[in-house]
């Protein structure tokens, strides 16, 4: 088993500069309450709260415990793209599409080539395939940027 959503939670508060103490004045409360929030002592009932581990990813930057908590719903977390992306080359969207699903395919060939799946080729694919959806999510953002733009230009 990988890493609890807990463990993931403690080393983002841990790992931010400044340790517990700096973000728990983002979040307006004392480091020692938010360490025993995300990693309780003996006989505690302290607990991290939903929101405020929103905060913390949102404010470390980290996104690890979103990932962990992904993974055991079955589920994948991949950054949105930009929106306004009507200046960028369509073609060059398209172009990245085709270089991940290029990927992805090389990725499987590999993997499937001696009929066993290691843990490693299974992450590989898991990668690739994430960019693959990036790469696609930013060229339908690219395409209904321009949509956008053509719309404001026949007003």
């Amino acid at each position: 088993m990988g890493m609890s959503v807990l463990d993931a939670l403690y080393h983002t508060v841990h790992d931010y500069d400044g340790g517990a103490e700096a973000l728990a004045i983002r979040l307006g409360k004392r480091g020692t309450s938010l360490s025993h929030e995300v990693r309780p002592p003996a006989n505690s009932t302290a607990k991290a709260g939903l929101v405020d581990a929103l905060k913390v990813m949102q404010f470390a930057r980290d996104y690890r415990v979103l990932h962990v908590m992904n993974a055991e719903c079955g589920f994948m977390a991949m950054p949105l793209p930009v929106l306004d992306e009507a200046h960028q080359d369509t073609m060059g969207h398209l172009a990245n599409v085709a270089k991940e699903f290029s990927d992805v395919l090389q990725t499987v060939a590999v993997g499937a080539a001696d009929r066993t799946i290691t843990d490693n080729e299974l992450a590989d694919l898991q990668r690739q395939w994430g960019e693959l959806m990036n790469a696609g999510s930013s060229l339908l953002a690219n395409y209904a940027a321009k949509n956008a733009e053509g719309k404001r230009h026949a007003a």
